[in-house]
């Protein structure tokens, strides 16, 4: 296929879609307005995942990706709103008691003199709730259909990821395996910020991978700190994560006396400047210090242990050790044993999602060799690593695990099915 009939058939499903849009709006407009808020939000989505799609020139079958995505996700959330409804849980999920936090922080900000003054200090998330509710009205069906959004612009970033590291066969397995998760679909239509610390986690690793090549692209560079930037506000202590496989990955290219080394040093250099003189600096130094310091490990022990499923072993151990005994958790759990003695439908889903994960992190065990053959392979691996990491700083509790391990698991998602032999698209640079 030549790139002007790539380009023209994206253009037509552009059209397509404007044209879809316009009179959506015009039908809907004289019945609901909430309804034509959440068309516009959905088309605009389509139409921004679509424009990536094109942008990166992919091929057409993406698009019917695209709108799985889409589809699956909608039906998903309209089945769930009525049974939300059906058993008084006014459009709320069951257990989903962060959103429920966050949905009422923004309702009670509302009604003082100055939402925005109101919500000063609270969580980032809550203060983007209670814009959205200042701006469209108390609707939560709003900023979950923006965070369903956010899942389906991630379709086509993962496909430029797996197609960079394998070929296109690779790009597809990873976006077809992130369109039909679990955990991917419910989190992303959910009132969480989860599915935009993901989006922001692959956005940035286009910066991570840029720093493993010989050029590194203006693209990337852009498409990186923007996810740095969404990390930084949505959660600060992610951007631990972000630059601890660029320092290990500087290492090696140091005692092999690699050129790129100064220039990856000179941007990581910047990047920290920038990042320590702003307010996300502050935030991962106070939430590294918490989740290290006695009283903060405490406190976060009690927390976790409120809920059902909190990890009780992790909670004996002192605080400069906790980290470690819950790293296993952060990428195994729950564990076989574990999955008959849970009673929440979330938890058990979670269960019937590890079985999964355990024969594609066999996949990947099976292929480490030509995964660290490979420089895009390894940095991905260490970044991917790296998320998991963070997440053992979190609460040990399988619930906030499962929830925040996820954008670990989509980074990993071009690796699974990795076979250097296949690389189709462009050969990678060492």
């Amino acid at each position: 296929m030549t790139y002007n009939r790539f380009f023209t058939d994206k253009l037509q499903w552009l059209y397509f879609y404007i044209g879809l849009a316009i009179l959506l709006g015009l039908i809907v407009s004289f019945s609901n307005p909430s309804v034509l808020i959440y068309s516009v939000i959905v088309l605009f989505s389509a139409l921004l995942a679509i424009s990536l799609s094109t942008f990166f020139q992919h091929p057409t079958v993406l698009i019917k990706i695209i709108l799985a995505a889409i589809s699956v996700r909608l039906i998903l959330l309209i089945g769930l709103k009525i049974y939300s409804y059906q058993n008084g849980l006014d459009g709320f999920f069951p257990g989903d008691v962060d959103a429920l936090s966050y949905h009422g922080d923004a309702v009670k900000a509302l009604a003082t003199h100055s939402w925005f003054d109101a919500l000063r200090g609270n969580l980032s998330y809550t203060i983007f709730v209670g814009f959205l509710y200042n701006l469209f009205g108390i609707d939560m069906n709003i900023p979950q259909l923006i965070n369903l959004g956010a899942s389906v612009i991630i379709v086509p970033l993962l496909y430029e990821i797996g197609d960079r590291v394998g070929g296109k066969k690779f790009g597809l397995a990873a976006v077809l395996l992130w369109t039909l998760f679990p955990s991917a679909i419910f989190w992303s239509i959910s009132l969480l910020k989860d599915a935009f610390v993901v989006l922001g986690m692959v956005l940035a690793s286009f910066l991570v991978i840029s720093l493993s090549k010989r050029s590194v692209r203006l693209s990337d560079l852009i498409i990186g700190a923007s996810g740095v930037a969404l990390i930084s506000y949505m959660r600060p202590q992610f951007l631990l994560a972000i630059a601890i496989p660029i320092v290990l990955y500087m290492a090696f290219q140091f005692l092999k006396g690699r050129g790129r080394f100064v220039r990856n040093l000179v941007i990581f250099v910047v990047a920290i400047g920038i990042f320590s003189a702003s307010a996300a600096g502050d935030i991962v130094v106070e939430t590294f210090g918490n989740s290290t310091s006695e009283e903060g490990v405490d406190r976060i022990n009690e927390i976790a242990l409120e809920g059902g499923s909190g990890i009780h072993i992790v909670t004996l151990f002192p605080a400069e050790i906790r980290w470690l005994i819950q790293l296993p958790f952060s990428i195994f759990a729950p564990f076989p044993w574990q999955w008959l003695s849970f009673s929440q439908g979330i938890y058990v889903l979670s269960a019937l999602e590890m079985l999964c994960w355990y024969f594609l992190y066999y996949f990947i065990w099976k292929n480490r060799k030509e995964i660290f053959s490979s420089s895009t392979g390894k940095i991905i691996f260490f970044y991917a690593s790296s998320i998991f990491l963070a997440v053992s700083f979190s609460l040990p509790n399988i619930g906030s695990i499962y929830r925040y391990r996820l954008a670990a698991m989509a980074i990993l998602l071009p690796l699974i099915f990795y076979k250097k032999g296949d690389k189709k698209k462009k050969v990678d640079s060492s």
